[in-house]
């Protein structure tokens, strides 16, 4: 006999619609499609519980919550939205919203809390289900669900001395929050020596360090970036693999201290310059409350901060 706790995925699309409808529940955006995310307590044709995940890059949106009258008291809203949590956080998925009328009490002892609408991620916006299927009354809530560090991938064309000077920085003043990779689009093979010699001296992790193609993060064995920023104007025109997980991405141009001809103290103050560039503007991006602002305005801030070096970003504007 099978067991009736037990959370079954993907409900049959009569049996959703029929579900929630009956527990006064709008089904108008329900199609088949949406299903991929949503579970169920009970068996196809009699659930007793149901809830949803729509999944938007590193946020979703917990929607359609709901257990049948006969079935409460039973602990199975607080499975279902464990488990659509789990389920979200596989996904690579750091921030649970849900709007609520009846059910706010619920989600605080959950670990939600209340935040204005207004800082819903522009995707979440977006859906049906905000934009008119619950009403504006309606409490909106969110929950972390992973604490893991933001991951960052500097790329450049070469790999071997903007996006390495960018990676060796974001590792030692990310201090574990924010992780530092970088790749180059045609890798030069070899970090420039004096790239090394500038962070050795400065103190700054340059264990591991190798120029490499961004082809080896591009694939599902990859780390789960946050954000992308190309460091220099070739590289930015050049068509990127698709990231999994809809990363932010920013241009920081920055003029290559490679290129440059002359002395070797001339070649090194190249070096000194393009360190002091990228070492401003990461402290930049640092101090941003990205755990707090919606994506929009991040890739706002995050362009400003890459237009610093043209002189045009004003200090409000990041």
């Amino acid at each position: 006999m099978a067991d009736p706790f037990m959370i079954r995925a993907r409900p049959p699309l009569s049996t959703a619609a029929a579900f929630l409808q009956a527990q006064g529940l709008p089904v108008s955006d329900i199609a088949d499609a949406h299903l991929e995310h949503f579970f169920y307590i009970g068996s196809d044709g009699s659930p007793t519980g149901l809830v949803g995940v729509e999944i938007y890059g590193a946020d979703a949106l917990l929607r359609s919550l709901v257990v049948a009258d006969a079935a409460r008291t039973h602990g199975l809203g607080s499975s279902l939205v464990k488990h659509a949590e789990d389920y979200a956080a596989s996904r690579q998925v750091r921030a649970m919203y849900l709007l609520t009328t009846t059910a706010e009490s619920f989600f605080q002892r959950r670990g939600y809390r209340c935040i204005d609408r207004a800082q819903a991620p522009p995707a979440i916006q977006s859906t049906r289900e905000f934009a008119g299927l619950c009403p504006a009354s309606s409490a909106f809530m969110i929950k972390r669900l992973s604490d893991r560090p933001y991951n960052v991938l500097f790329l450049c064309t070469g790999n071997s001395a903007r996006s390495i000077l960018a990676e060796s920085i974001m590792n030692k003043w990310g201090k574990g929050q924010f992780r530092g990779f970088s790749a180059g689009s045609h890798p030069s093979g070899k970090v420039n020596p004096l790239a090394l010699d500038l962070l050795k001296g400065l103190d700054l992790p340059t264990e591991g360090m190798r120029s490499k193609s961004w082809d080896e993060f591009a694939g599902p064995s990859g780390p789960h970036f946050d954000f992308v920023i190309t460091v220099c104007d070739n590289a930015a025109g050049e068509a990127c693999p698709v990231w999994p997980g809809m990363p932010i991405t920013a241009h920081w141009g920055i003029p290559d201290p490679a290129a440059v001809e002359g002395t070797e103290m001339d070649k090194k103050a190249a070096f000194t310059r393009a360190f002091e560039a990228m070492d401003r503007r990461i402290k930049l991006f640092l101090s941003l409350p990205v755990a707090s602002i919606d994506q929009m305005r991040i890739k706002e801030r995050m362009d400003a901060i890459g237009m610093l070096h043209r002189g045009v970003a004003r200090s409000r504007d990041v």
